[in-house]
């Protein structure tokens, strides 16, 4: 948790409503459990400084929102081609530009798609929906042996998952990182390790357990992921997501 670009290099000053999220996560920051109270304000000032669901959910906020979208139409993106192509990973991962496969390890292909779906990240959005990326692959692929297993791997994912739940989980550990890389390293500073990290943990396991009441209303299989429709449908749930915190 926690990068040296974080709190010092935000613009606190042009972002609605940080007095109260700054306050809510600062005075949460200590050994005790939660209520549930507490962690529903937390993640309500969160959405309430990107702009709201809807601003921030549209890529209307220059806050939070637009790496968002940007990097879970890259990844339904792969994924979408993982599919379509039968489950064969070696065509996915050509398709993306990753050549000599035979030389690459799962590290390797991890780093590779990363960059692929997120690209060069300086503001804290582009970083937090980078690491937000990694976080995503390396829960999915990272326990795999070799490039093969990284398919037989999705493949078991897919019959028990959509496109659509990977997507809506991308985006919790994007609201996650956020956070992270606004509060962790100075509260760090101000409080101390394992009150923080008590506090992130149980910020993120809130996330992920409200993201279960998210409706899965969206058809994501044959999509064209260049498209209008794509990006309008990538806005729609991340608009619908951030409505479960408002």
């Amino acid at each position: 948790m926690g990068t040296s670009k974080s709190f010092s290099d935000t613009r606190h000053a042009m972002m609605p409503n940080w007095g109260d999220l700054s306050s809510s996560i600062t005075s949460s920051c200590d050994s005790s459990s939660l209520s549930v109270e507490k962690k529903n304000r937390i993640l309500k000032n969160y959405v309430a400084v990107i702009g709201g669901s809807k601003k921030g959910g549209r890529g209307g906020s220059k806050i939070g929102g637009r790496s968002g979208i940007k990097t879970a139409k890259k990844i339904g993106g792969f994924f979408g081609s993982f599919t379509s192509a039968g489950n064969n990973i070696r065509e996915a991962l050509e398709g993306t530009g990753l050549d000599n496969l035979q030389d690459k390890s799962v590290s390797d292909v991890i780093n590779h798609l990363i960059e692929y779906c997120s690209g060069s990240a300086s503001t804290i959005d582009e970083i937090a929906a980078k690491e937000a990326t990694r976080k995503l692959l390396e829960e999915l692929i990272s326990d795999a042996n070799d490039i093969d297993d990284i398919g037989v791997i999705l493949t078991d994912k897919f019959e028990i998952e959509t496109s659509q739940d990977i997507i809506i989980k991308y985006f919790g550990y994007y609201i996650y990182e956020h956070l992270d890389k606004w509060f962790y390293e100075k509260l760090i500073k101000d409080k101390n390790q394992l009150d923080c990290n008590n506090l992130f943990r149980q910020i993120k396991d809130f996330i992920f357990e409200s993201l279960r009441d998210v409706q899965r209303t969206y058809s994501l299989q044959k999509l064209d992921w260049g498209s209008d429709e794509a990006d309008r449908l990538i806005k729609n749930m991340q608009e619908d997501i951030l409505t479960v915190f408002e």
